[in-house]
């Protein structure tokens, strides 16, 4: 059955009271994920056809992605982000930055300046 963000969220909010883990410091949440994100980048670092996963591949890769949004989703709600709310939020200001009908080298452009300046023109 598919669940929401906050129906996830909320599993993994449960998860972590049961078992004391309740009050992690957002620094130890970060280097957590950046640990579990690095995990999941072996899984892709040298394969060229990552797109033909075997099914048990495919299981393993899953796991590290669920290990990424556990502290992912985590810090955020340690942090009082209602991921949904901003997702919802940050798509138009894409839509905006990256319109449909611009070329590919209208895009690159923008990511290009986007690099050059440092900073997110768009939000500025």
């Amino acid at each position: 059955m598919a669940k929401s963000i906050q129906d996830i969220t909320e599993i993994i909010k449960k998860f972590r009271e049961d078992r004391g883990w309740a009050n992690d410091i957002p620094t130890e949440l970060i280097t957590a994920l950046t640990a579990e994100f690095g995990e999941l980048a072996e899984h892709y670092l040298w394969k060229k056809e990552f797109w033909e996963l075997s099914e048990e591949e495919k299981d393993e890769i899953g796991f590290e992605f669920v290990d990424v949004l556990f502290y992912l989703f985590t810090l955020a709600d340690h942090s009082g982000i209602d991921i949904e709310k901003a997702f919802d939020k940050k798509v138009p200001l894409l839509e905006k930055k990256f319109p449909v009908d611009a070329t590919n080298e209208e895009h690159r452009k923008a990511r290009k300046e986007y690099k050059k300046s440092g900073k997110n023109r768009l939000y500025s």
